[in-house]
């Protein structure tokens, strides 16, 4: 993408986006606001320990591009800021919903997605969730994209595109593993079960024994 956020910014934007839905009353954010909502420990990952100088530094970055916005109500004493970066890339509520999510906590599956982000947008089921996401994959340039399903993994996480290419690369490299990697993966996990299996032939022989 042309304007690629940094960690900082991001989470400036996801937080700003969580607020607007989620608290209306409270929105728009003053800084100090913003500071604590980026930095709280529930619905983030990493937790961030940002101060204000930071954080302002980073709504001026993003004003400058388009993403905030100062907000100028007549009862307002205190700077408070909006963020206009769902209307600048034209998103709608689905799409707004997971790519918050997606710059609060990472890379996710698709059913942790649905499930994290029933604060922000209900949706129907996990199709929705696939085929919104799908979608996002599918604009130019793409909003997120499907990184290398990990081994053992119950479905492939996403990702949003938005730290640009040379972090995207970097993410895909550790996702991907060699086909070595990955039958030794599978080899582990059959080892595991098999392991499970005897313990639990072992407790249950155990137990006749002490029944008897």
């Amino acid at each position: 993408m042309s304007n690629v956020l940094d960690p900082i910014e991001a989470r400036v934007i996801g937080t700003l986006i969580e607020k607007r839905i989620t608290v209306p009353d409270s929105y728009p954010l003053t800084i100090l606001a913003l500071v604590n909502g980026c930095n709280q420990s529930n619905n983030r990952a990493p937790v961030m320990t940002l101060d204000e100088a930071e954080v302002s530094r980073a709504v001026e970055r993003l004003r400058e591009r388009g993403f905030t916005s100062l907000y100028l109500g007549a009862a307002t004493r205190v700077p408070k800021y909006t963020e206009t970066f769902c209307d600048r890339l034209g998103l709608a509520a689905p799409e707004a919903a997971l790519l918050c999510e997606l710059m609060l906590r990472g890379a996710q599956m698709p059913g942790e997605l649905r499930a994290r982000a029933e604060r922000l947008h209900r949706f129907a089921d996990l199709a929705e969730v696939e085929a919104t996401l799908q979608g996002m994959a599918g604009t130019t340039p793409p909003l997120v994209i499907v990184l290398p399903r990990e081994p053992g993994a119950r479905a492939a996480r996403w990702q949003h595109t938005l730290f640009g290419d040379d972090a995207l690369a970097g993410a895909a490299t550790a996702s991907l593993a060699t086909p070595s990697e990955r039958r030794a993966g599978a080899d582990r996990i059959a080892a595991l079960e098999a392991r499970v299996d005897e313990l639990e032939a072992a407790l249950a022989a155990l137990r006749v024994a002490l029944g008897s």
